[in-house]
């Protein structure tokens, strides 16, 4: 049997359960899928344009730079001091993603040794659990707690950590961390000696409710500690380009660059050339995304407190993290809204067990289609506790 014994610690990832679920419900009835955080409309012309452009430089299809073009990292450094007034050396802290997706389950490969132990928050992004059990070491969860605003408790983090886990703005929570949280955890991460990695995926989309979401890396110290993953998927509509990038500590990053050289030959040059373009023109393209998304948030926030659901979004990502009704679980109320409205939603367990009795909506479908699951969402048995 050709089968790695390691998989069977691994059920069906959540995403593709639920393509699989969509597909068998279709057949009865229309489907409004909430459920995958994918953005549903294209990038920016700006950007189409640049990948169109560099087809036409006859370097552009020779293997790109194991870290990512210079020319893409230098793009980085400069989004990165004009966004966060971070000044980052384009040598030695800054590497090209294939998307963070690769960078993020490829770390604990480059940083842990067999048995250390790695933590995750849950509910959160099920690649940090898989990521740190691939690579041999010890897979710990830290749960997220709803009474403090779903961002982890420092004291949570056990003895012996060797690589941690955060992912602010946080899907699918959408909390925020503020500067005191990440001063806490870099103050302990010096004094315990442990890597800090932030996934920072959705730190561009977030609403005028609220300042624009931290960098890690803006606390003192950090850099000696901490890297941080950015993609361009989200902020820009790129999720099928394959783009992302990790920043901070020298020492992590040349230990993934390490790695990569022996897993992958780099992102194409022409998408490079695309996220450059996207990044130098993060200022003029990247507001009136964000802008659709709040919108869509507001709009479903509204259409769950009609039917007595509380539900939160605190001003980042472009989810709704919502309470299950009362005699529900996260499951079978996911299964109820299928049944009754064609509506998809993610069951908050599907990212951890502390994501039990939620469910993640995603606001990444034409508002037309929002609006048609507003008018099919079924009235169920209203949960009158308090938040």
């Amino acid at each position: 049997m050709f089968h790695s014994k390691k998989l069977d610690q691994f059920g069906s990832y959540a995403f593709a359960s639920l393509s699989a679920l969509k597909a068998e419900v279709s057949k009865k009835m229309r489907v409004v899928d909430m459920g995958v955080g994918d953005p549903d409309f294209p990038p920016p012309k700006e950007v189409q344009g640049a990948l169109v452009a560099a087809l036409g430089d006859e370097n552009i299809h020779r293997y790109p730079d194991y870290q990512g073009d210079r020319f893409f990292r230098e793009a980085v450094a400069r989004f990165f001091l004009n966004r966060y007034k971070i000044k980052l050396n384009v040598d030695k802290n800054v590497l090209g993603l294939i998307g963070t997706k690769e960078g993020i389950f490829h770390l604990p490969l480059a940083v842990l040794n067999t048995g250390d132990i790695g933590c995750y928050t849950s509910p959160g992004y099920p690649v940090y659990r898989a990521g740190i059990a691939f690579a041999g070491g010890k897979p710990v969860e830290i749960p997220l707690r709803e009474e403090n605003n779903f961002v982890l408790d420092p004291d949570e983090i056990p003895q012996g950590t060797k690589l941690l886990w955060i992912n602010y703005p946080n899907n699918p929570t959408t909390a925020v961390a503020d500067r005191d949280f990440f001063k806490h955890v870099v103050e302990l991460a010096h004094e315990r000696n442990f890597l800090i990695a932030n996934d920072a995926a959705y730190s561009e989309i977030y609403s005028d409710k609220i300042a624009p979401p931290l960098s890690i890396l803006n606390i003192s110290g950090a850099l000696n500690v901490a890297v941080e993953f950015h993609s361009l998927s989200k902020t820009f509509c790129m999720t099928g380009w394959r783009i992302g990038f990790v920043v901070g500590n020298e020492n992590a990053i040349s230990s993934l660059a390490t790695l990569k050289k022996y897993i992958d030959s780099g992102v194409f040059r022409a998408v490079q050339q695309a996220g450059k373009t996207a990044l130098d023109s993060y200022w003029t393209i990247a507001e009136a995304i964000r802008k659709i998304f709040a919108r869509r948030v507001e709009r479903w926030l509204g259409v769950l407190e009609g039917k007595g659901i509380f539900a939160y979004n605190f001003g980042a990502t472009f989810y709704v993290w919502a309470k299950v009704p009362k005699n529900y679980t996260d499951e079978s109320f996911a299964k109820y809204l299928l049944e009754n409205a064609g509506i998809i939603a993610m069951p908050g367990s599907a990212m951890g067990d502390a994501g039990k009795n939620f469910v993640r909506f995603s606001m990444t479908l034409p508002d037309n289609r929002i609006e048609y699951a507003a008018a099919q969402f079924p009235s169920v048995p209203l949960d009158k506790r308090s938040a």
